[in-house]
């Protein structure tokens, strides 16, 4: 255990030695000041620094000098930091509180007093490093699942009459959101996003247990009303306990069948698609099936939209309505790269908004779906 003690060397510092040497702490190393200390940094490269003393004759004309040498140990080192002083004025305490001192050993000293306020401190350092080590195997942990996610999202599809590719950022480290399409024949294609209500890890959950679910109802009944009804009882079944029902889900679910030309879709209470034509011609895909998870059984009904030649469906989570609240989404962006493949669209479309660098309040997921039947 190493302990700094940054001041000039006198009777004061001193003094704290031969009390922390009382206190069986005998690794102790005294720099004149913070910024000596610093350039020894590699003295320290083999040693775990868990308490620093500042040793300071404070006054109001000193005290901005000292705030700045406190603040290079704050940022060098993260350990607590105990102020020595006789100087007791409250507004320069509050100062050094704000730049980062723990506490302070008032002199001249109480060898009880300076016990108490060290084993204050080195236990916070302990607490504080266990926390932190937790807080690391969280975020690897979190890195693992967040990466699983991501590999349950479908990866491009890419046929001589559809295209479907898709664009996923989180808020968080994991999210509500998720998209997937399956081939099931020559003529269909089956592509679901849905939105779990919720962010983080529980929502994440819920996300990856519902995708596991999906390929086999889908590929089983295509059907958009029979599908939507069978996950909606899966959703209920699953997840209506007791501290789970505040897990709802929207989403939307399209069929699009070549050879018959048709574009067939439930919404589930999912933000609204868009449909764009050839010439820029818009068609909405409203909401027309209530929310999932909510009832164990609904009410779904399904709409069929004729398809003739070159199509491009939008389907899209509320984290991009909600991204700029202030203003509507540009939905012309995404029919003017119509000479463009989906990934390049949603490529320009993620760097015109900087989606990848934007600090996002929620899940935003994008799926571009383009024909040519």
């Amino acid at each position: 255990m190493t302990i700094l003690i940054i001041g000039d060397v006198g009777n004061d510092v001193l003094k704290i030695q031969k009390n922390l040497q009382q206190l069986d702490l005998h690794t102790i190393h005294v720099f004149q000041s913070a910024y000596t200390a610093i350039q020894y940094e590699h003295l320290f490269l083999q040693e775990e620094i868990r308490l620093i003393i500042y040793d300071a004759n404070l006054d109001v004309d000193n005290c901005e000098a000292h705030c700045r040498e406190i603040e290079a140990l704050c940022v060098w080192r993260d350990v607590p930091i105990l102020l020595s002083t006789s100087y007791e004025r409250p507004i320069i305490f509050e100062r050094l509180l704000e730049v980062g001192i723990f506490d302070f050993i008032l002199k001249p000293f109480d060898f009880f007093q300076l016990k108490t306020r060290i084993r204050i401190a080195l236990k916070y350092y302990e607490e504080t490093k266990k926390r932190k080590e937790h807080e690391f195997q969280l975020a690897l942990d979190l890195a693992i699942a967040r990466n699983v996610q991501k590999s349950a999202l479908t990866p491009e599809l890419s046929l001589s009459h559809i295209e479907v590719n898709g664009i996923y950022f989180t808020s968080q480290s994991l999210g509500g959101d998720m998209y997937c399409w399956f081939q099931l024949d020559h003529n269909l294609t089956a592509v679901m996003l849905f939105d779990v209500m919720g962010h983080g890890v529980a929502a994440s959950l819920v996300t990856m247990s519902i995708r596991s679910l999906l390929k086999e109802i889908i590929v089983k009944l295509i059907d958009p009303v029979s599908v939507m009804k069978e996950v909606n009882r899966k959703i209920y079944e699953l997840f209506s306990t007791d501290g789970l029902d505040s897990f709802l889900v929207t989403a939307i679910y399209a069929v699009i069948d070549k050879k018959n030309g048709t574009l067939q879709y439930v919404n589930a209470s999912h933000p609204e698609g868009v449909m764009f034509g050839k010439y820029g011609e818009t068609v909405m895909l409203h909401a027309n099936s209530p929310i999932l998870g909510l009832f164990p059984s609904i009410q779904v009904q399904a709409k069929s939209i004729r398809l003739t030649g070159w199509h491009r469906i939008i389907l899209y989570t509320d984290g991009l309505v909600t991204l700029y609240p202030s203003q509507k989404i540009d939905w012309s962006f995404f029919h003017s790269y119509s000479s463009q493949t989906s990934r390049v669209m949603l490529r320009k479309f993620t760097e015109e908004y900087g989606l990848s660098h934007l600090p996002l309040e929620d899940d935003i997921t994008v799926v571009s779906i383009t024909t040519s039947l």
